[in-house]
C-alpha cells in the first residue's frame, strides 16, 4: 500500500488546507467568514496558519512530533518557509473548494 511518512512540514501543509475547507464550509464560521473584508480574511488565515505552523515547529522542537526541525536560525528560517508553502497550499484550496454562491452556507 503507501507508504506516507507524516513530516512536521506535510503536516503543516495538511493542516493549512484543511483550513480553507472549515473557514469555507463549516456552519457558523463560513458565514462570519464571508462576512469579512478581504483584507481581514487575509490577515485572519495568515495568522491562523502562523499559529499552526509555530505549534508544529514547537511540537518538534520539545519532542512531541518526532522527527523535524533544526531548533535554531537555520531551522527558523525553514519555518518560514514552511510558512510561505502554507500560504499557497492554504489559498489554493480555498480557490478550487469554496462554495460557489447558489451553494453558500448561511450562518
Amino acid at each position: 500500500m503507501f507508504d506516507i511518512a507524516v513530516t512536521p512540514d506535510f503536516l503543516s501543509f495538511i493542516l493549512a488546507g484543511l483550513t480553507a475547507i472549515v473557514f469555507d464550509w463549516f456552519p457558523g464560521l463560513a458565514g462570519w467568514y464571508r462576512t469579512l473584508s478581504e483584507l481581514k480574511k487575509r490577515q485572519i488565515m495568515a495568522a491562523v496558519l502562523l499559529v499552526i505552523v509555530l505549534a508544529v515547529y514547537l511540537g518538534s522542537c520539545t519532542g512531541i512530533i518526532a522527527a523535524g526541525y533544526s531548533c535554531d536560525k537555520a531551522g527558523f528560517a525553514e519555518l518560514f518557509q514552511v510558512f510561505l508553502v502554507a500560504i499557497g497550499i492554504n489559498q489554493g484550496v480555498h480557490l478550487l473548494a469554496q462554495p460557489s454562491k447558489s451553494t453558500e452556507i448561511q450562518g
